[in-house]
């Protein structure tokens, strides 16, 4: 890999000046071990590092692509000091030898664009594979390219034993197709985008490439077709003599090729892998091959990521197999019919020149206007994209509870290969297909009826996971801005759930998500710059100086910057530290920093505060944490009550809102707290009733002393000793 340069062109500049490399920041993007003298390069282990005191060359750069080796730094969270002055090169990093690569990788991105997927693969006459029901289930054959066997041996593991996979097998339980009965071979990549079609057979003119790619991957040749030809006339066609027909794929639906290469699209942002369909069949239009690259930096195999990179991985197979905008033109009815007309010379869809892909009907994506959309100080007309394709209607019309909803919102921001080809994040926040992973994904019934409105697949509902984030909200939810529900329910003094208004600031108060599987955080800031008009959400804005709300507005530009209670993770130095799901013990904070004694693992849930900061004491020392809200516990249901587990005591829980007080030493120090008890039936219901019983009704709660609580014992010399150091703590505090 090579080094990346920082993206801010400001930052940029700044950068390769400091390294006397000012004047090549239009030329190239990488810092290559060309762009210093053999002598200021120190090798061993495979490595190649920086001296501090190394002298840069003058200007240069390369777009051949070479071979690297070693490993790198990203540049994403650089942070040049306010002032350089005095400061030289190495200083930047802290007085660490800069690890660098041998040569400079200059990739091309990948677009899926009209000219890169192969139309036209022929399995047999279209009239007999129309006939075939659609009750076999989908059968995906993996291919590995080179690069997925040099990936690091426990990230290969990772991919090869779990995440591929299990990513494979829940669709091919969730999707069903016409059974494949033929030997597939796909085609020849022709060296012309204009081809030939003779009795049903794809012929390129004059000549095929020597190499067909299906993505970063090089399809074999016994997955290859003969290669056939025409002249520019259509004349002379015939069978290339130097090409020969490889064996094809027997016992599969859709062939899935695979790599692992660290490339430029991987260096943008947070990519963790990319994917599209590569080449389609005759009869039906539907996507036959497809490809993933999954970027090696971002491959984690922490316990408490397996399920993100799972569903990435669910994710971009989707893409491949028609969740994209490059496939819409092409989806069917029951029928088999065409949704959107075809040109009467090709039998394709429409071209739409700007964009360079097919353009669907309205029958499949409709424009829709809202008008009166609310924002700061106003309102707008809003113009959104909704796939109207009736299962979808059906299923969206369903989750909303909202009859007159005109189908599911796609995504209108992001740019290419996010717009359009995602649902819209702030009405599906935490559905899997929406353009961004935020928590806990989920596949929802509206993404599966979505590929059984393609024409392509039937769709086993069973494998849909419940979608919470919506669900019965109404048309005044679906159909209207964050805005308008955000000041209609707290006029009302009502919850506004699920989204909030709680700016993220000082001290630090956490909650609940919805699920109680995690701490979560109003996920509200301030940016750098006023908001676009149309995703101003507050007129006013609690904690927030009047004029200044332009400023502020939900972390995820997706979601239409709407603040909502979000997962987040702790940092040190930019370096994750842990996350705040409750069910990994990873999560679990380090000891001396425990103050609220929480304990993540497999049966632990979310669990709030009250209002009063927690406390920790000794016979030295008391310290008042100035972050508290929400913690994970693990808890057990039990004699029909929900039991809140904190160290080693048990506090049954009998109403919910009863606050449990907490006193209970651990590490030398005492610490107080309360803890909020929810409702049993939401934790322990399902439980109960597998049982065959339920939570009890409310009941009155025992008096305090009832309840465990530990004591600190304390002489006289240990008690002035305390209220001395608090007393120095505080003057130093006041004095800042």
């Amino acid at each position: 890999m090579s080094e990346r340069l920082p993206g801010d062109k400001d930052i940029l500049e700044l950068w390769l000046g400091k390294i006397g490399l000012s004047g090549c920041q239009y030329k190239y993007g990488f810092v290559c071990s060309k762009h210093f003298h053999e002598k200021d390069l120190l090798k061993f282990a495979n490595k190649i590092h920086l001296r501090k005191d190394a002298t840069p060359l003058q200007c240069v750069y390369n777009t051949e692509r070479t071979t690297t080796f070693g490993d790198s730094r990203k540049f994403d969270t650089f942070q040049v000091p306010e002032s350089n002055s005095g400061e030289s090169y190495q200083e930047i990093f802290d007085s660490e030898d800069i690890e660098i690569a041998a040569e400079c990788v200059v990739n091309g991105q990948m677009n899926n664009k009209v000219d890169e997927v192969i139309h036209g693969v022929h399995l047999g006459p279209a009239h007999i594979i129309r006939k075939r029901s659609i009750t076999n289930p989908l059968r995906i054959l993996l291919y590995y390219d080179e690069s997925v066997y040099r990936l690091d041996e426990d990230k290969f593991a990772l991919i090869n034993d779990t995440i591929l996979p299990e990513a494979v097998h829940f669709w091919e339980q969730a999707l069903m197709v016409r059974e494949t009965k033929e030997v597939i071979r796909l085609n020849r990549k022709c060296e012309s985008s204009q081809v030939f079609v003779k009795n049903s057979l794809t012929h390129c003119i004059d000549s095929c490439k020597s190499v067909t790619m299906c993505g970063e991957v090089q399809v074999p040749e016994k997955h290859l077709d003969v290669c056939r030809t025409c002249n520019a006339t259509g004349q002379d066609c015939k069978n290339d003599a130097n090409s020969v027909m490889g064996d094809g794929i027997e016992n599969a639906d859709f062939i899935f090729y695979v790599s692992a290469r660290q490339t430029d699209r991987c260096d943008k942002g947070l990519t963790v892998a990319y994917a599209a369909h590569c080449q389609q069949e005759s009869a039906l239009d539907r996507p036959i091959a497809g490809h993933a690259n999954l970027c090696p930096s971002s491959i984690s195999v922490k316990p408490q990521e397996l399920q993100t990179l799972l569903s990435t991985v669910k994710h971009e197979i989707l893409h491949a197999l028609g969740f994209s905008v490059s496939l819409y033109a092409f989806f069917r009815d029951e029928y088999g019919n065409p949704r959107t007309p075809r040109k009467p010379d090709t039998g394709k869809p429409y071209l739409d020149e700007k964009l360079q892909i097919h353009k669907w009907s309205t029958d499949t994506i409709r424009k829709v206007v809202r008008q009166h959309w609310a924002v700061r100080g106003g309102y707008i007309n809003r113009t959104i994209d909704m796939m109207v394709t009736p299962r979808v209607v059906e299923e969206a019309r369903k989750h909303f509870q909202c009859s007159h909803l005109e189908g599911a919102e796609l995504e209108d921001q992001g740019g290419e290969g996010t717009a359009l080809t995602h649902w819209e994040k702030r009405i599906l926040e935490n559905e899997a297909m929406t353009g961004t992973h935020t928590q806990s994904p989920v596949f929802s019934r509206i993404t599966l009826a979505l590929m059984e409105d393609s024409g392509w697949y039937k769709a086993n509902y069973n494998m849909a996971s419940p979608l919470s984030w919506g669900r019965g909200l109404g048309c005044a939810f679906a159909m209207q801005s964050c805005k308008d529900w955000i000041y209609a329910l707290s006029s009302k003094g009502r919850s506004i759930h699920p989204f909030c208004s709680k700016v993220k600031r000082d001290p630090l108060q956490t909650e609940c998500t919805d699920d109680r599987n995690s701490v979560a955080l109003c996920n509200l800031i301030r940016h750098d710059k006023p908001l676009p008009k149309e995703y101003q959400n507050f007129d006013t804005i609690q904690h927030v100086p009047s004029g200044e709300e332009e400023y502020y507005g939900g972390s995820v530009s997706l979601a239409d910057h709407c603040p909502y209670i979000q997962e987040f993770t702790w940092r040190s130095k930019n370096v994750v530290v842990r996350g705040s799901q409750c069910q990994f013990e990873d999560n679990n904070p380090k000891p001396e920093k425990n103050f609220a004694l929480e304990s993540y693992g497999a049966n632990s849930k979310c669990f709030d505060h009250t209002e009063s900061m927690w406390e920790e004491r000794s016979c030295r020392q008391t310290r008042e944490w100035q972050h508290w809200g929400s913690g994970c516990y693990k808890y057990k249901c039990e004699n029909r009550r929900l039991h809140i587990l904190v160290a080693n005591y048990s506090y049954p829980c009998y109403f919910p809102g009863q606050e449990l007080s907490i006193r209970v030493m651990s590490g030398g120090w005492l610490h107080r707290g309360s803890i909020v008890c929810p409702s049993c039936k939401d934790i322990c219901g399902d439980y109960f009733e597998q049982q065959g019983m339920e939570c009890r009704i409310r009941e009155e709660a025992p008096p305090s002393n009832k309840y465990p609580r530990d004591e600190l014992y304390c002489n006289a010399i240990n008690w002035k000793i305390s209220s001395v150091l608090l007393l120095v703590s505080l003057c130093i505090s006041f004095a800042r």
